[in-house]
């Protein structure tokens, strides 16, 4: 049989033998397939190493271990390692097939065991598998223990719920309780999907159904119908959980609250920047057009009336111009306010409203401010253009 011995080479293994022969003949050849074998002749002398050695780079990744000893039997010796190593793979080595012995030991989770005489091969094989199967179970538990940790984080500011295989609900945080109106006594035992919007299309059920029976995530925008009768949004993730035998065990879905016209809003912001730097540009010509004329009017001493006209509509234009640097700051704040109240989740729905209607209010203001500001351009257009005839009818008189 082919082992992986550069897996077997991460291994340190703990070998509770009190025959010394038998000691010896394997000491020859396990130490050069694994990291590090610690052979002992007592259980008292297993458990000190096992505590030694548990916080270090040499922690015991599997107990191959005798029955029999002077100090404590087997089943002593496997009973207490359990107390404090519940996940160690532990193999006996049995003298012959005492069915007592067995029954005792698998009270205490024993992994394997072998009847002597025993070999080499049989010896790596059981190793081998025992503690590939250990470091599956290891990935599967620190999966767990980090999806607990992330849920625990998004539980703060997003919207959670947990069902079952069978889709019933048994968990809800408080932020989906507030904003779907239910008490939790009844959402409890209900279908989850029972709460999505009565127009949610089949299609998309059955997606999600088939994706999550696979053991996949599922990701996608949800429609929610509040007993109340209104409805919100959500951008939602739903995550399967596993147990160390890979059956799915429950279901996480996290919600981040979003709206239907959020797109709508961020195409608004983009045409008012798109119109405040096409406002910039025309004002940037007005300004060119406005230092020409200053400069045929230098060259005429009668128009300091024109030239003082001019020189007053070039500080209006600045004026204006300062006022649009403060009403884009003013949007960029409210910008700003908008992305903090996405991430903020977590807040009050009240608050989330009453700063989406500030956000509206300021919107509308900054349209009309806009027509104002469009007009009054038209405005300073004409007066250059009129400005532009009398001064060639000026010069057209001069020449003559």
């Amino acid at each position: 049989m082919r082992f992986d011995r550069e897996f077997l080479k991460k291994l340190n293994i703990l070998f509770v033998e009190n025959n010394e022969n038998i000691k010896k003949i394997f000491s020859e050849n396990l130490d050069e397939l694994f990291k590090k074998v610690f052979f002992v002749s007592t259980v008292f002398d297993a458990l000190i190493l096992l505590d030694k050695t548990k916080n270090s780079d040499e922690k015991i990744d599997l107990i191959l271990s005798e029955s029999y000893f002077t100090d404590l039997n087997g089943v002593e010796f496997l009973s207490k390692v359990r107390k404090e190593h519940k996940n160690i793979p532990f193999i006996f080595i049995l003298e012959d097939m005492d069915k007592q012995l067995l029954l005792n030991v698998l009270k205490y989770d024993i992994t394997d065991c072998f009847i002597k005489p025993i070999n080499e091969i049989d010896i790596l094989e059981k190793i081998e598998k025992a503690c590939l199967l250990k470091q599956e179970e290891d990935k599967i538990i620190n999966y767990q223990n980090e999806i607990e940790e992330y849920l625990s984080l998004i539980n703060k500011v997003a919207i959670v719920f947990m069902f079952n295989p069978n889709t019933t609900i048994f968990y809800v945080n408080d932020f989906f309780k507030e904003l779907i109106k239910y008490d939790e006594e009844y959402l409890i035992g209900k279908d989850y999907r029972s709460f999505f919007h009565y127009d949610t299309q089949k299609n998309l059920l059955e997606e999600q159904s088939k994706i999550l029976l696979s053991g996949e995530k599922w990701q996608g925008n949800v429609k929610f119908l509040t007993a109340i009768d209104t409805v919100f949004y959500t951008s939602c993730i739903i995550i399967p959980i596993f147990d160390e035998n890979k059956e799915i065990t429950k279901y996480i879905s996290i919600n981040f609250l979003t709206s239907k016209d959020e797109n709508a809003k961020k195409e608004f912001k983009q045409r008012v920047l798109f119109d405040l730097k096409e406002t910039k540009r025309i004002y940037t010509a007005a300004q060119r057009k406005i230092d020409e004329l200053n400069g045929i009017l230098e060259s005429c001493n009668d128009f300091d009336v024109l030239k003082s006209i001019l020189e007053n509509e070039q500080k209006i234009n600045e004026e204006k111009y300062s006022e649009l640097d403060l009403l884009k700051d003013k949007i960029n704040e409210e910008e700003k306010r908008y992305k903090l109240l996405t991430l903020g989740v977590d807040k009050k729905l009240s608050e989330i409203s009453s700063n989406i209607s500030d956000m509206k209010t300021i919107q509308e203001k900054v349209n009309t401010k806009m027509l104002q500001m469009i007009d009054e351009i038209k405005e300073k257009d004409s007066l250059i253009l009129k400005i532009e005839d009398e001064i060639k009818y000026l010069e057209n008189k001069k020449g003559h």
